[in-house]
C-alpha cells in the first residue's frame, strides 16, 4: 500500500491529522469578522485575496475549551465537501507519511467515542494522533447553513 501524507496539528494537548491533499494553504492567524447569525462553531469570515471564506473553530467542534486566538495560531485553508473554509489550529507540528496499515480502525471504540468525522487513530512516537475525515466533519445541515450565509 502507498503511504498517505498527513499534516499534524495541535489543539490544546490533542494531536490531529488531516490529509495533505485536503489543505490548500496555511495562513497566519488574522482578524476574523464575526457574523452573529452563524452557528457557534463558525468564528466568522476572512477575506483571502478577494475571496470571502468562513473560518471554523475546531475547538468548538471537538468540545475543547475556547482560547483567545493570537498571531501565533494558524488557519488551515481546506476544501470540505467542495467548500473552501479555514480551520484554526494552535500550531502545525509536522507532515507525516503514514502507512494505512498503521491506522487503527475506530469501530472497537464504545459508540459514544466514535465521532462520524474520525477516520482512524495512529501514533507519532509516543503521541496518539486522531485522523480526521474532513468531508464528514460538518453535517449536511451545518453545510446548508453555511451555504445560506
Amino acid at each position: 500500500m502507498v503511504n498517505v501524507q498527513y499534516v499534524i496539528f495541535r489543539l490544546q494537548e490533542l494531536l490531529f491529522g488531516v490529509e495533505v491533499l485536503k489543505i490548500k494553504e496555511v495562513l497566519s492567524y488574522r482578524k476574523i469578522t464575526p457574523i452573529p447569525s452563524l452557528h457557534s462553531f463558525i468564528k466568522g469570515l476572512i477575506n483571502l485575496r478577494g475571496t470571502i471564506m468562513p473560518v471554523f473553530d475546531a475547538r468548538e467542534r471537538f468540545r475543547l475549551p475556547s482560547v483567545n486566538y493570537t498571531p501565533f495560531h494558524t488557519i488551515l485553508v481546506m476544501e470540505i465537501q467542495g467548500r473552501v473554509m479555514g480551520i484554526i489550529a494552535d500550531e502545525i507540528l509536522d507532515v507525516l507519511d503514514i502507512d494505512p496499515q498503521n491506522i487503527q480502525d475506530t469501530t472497537n471504540l464504545p459508540p459514544g467515542l466514535q465521532p462520524n468525522y474520525l477516520q482512524g487513530i495512529t501514533h507519532n512516537n509516543q503521541d496518539m494522533v486522531l485522523l480526521i475525515n474532513m468531508d464528514r466533519l460538518l453535517s449536511q445541515e451545518e453545510l446548508e447553513a453555511l451555504d445560506a450565509t
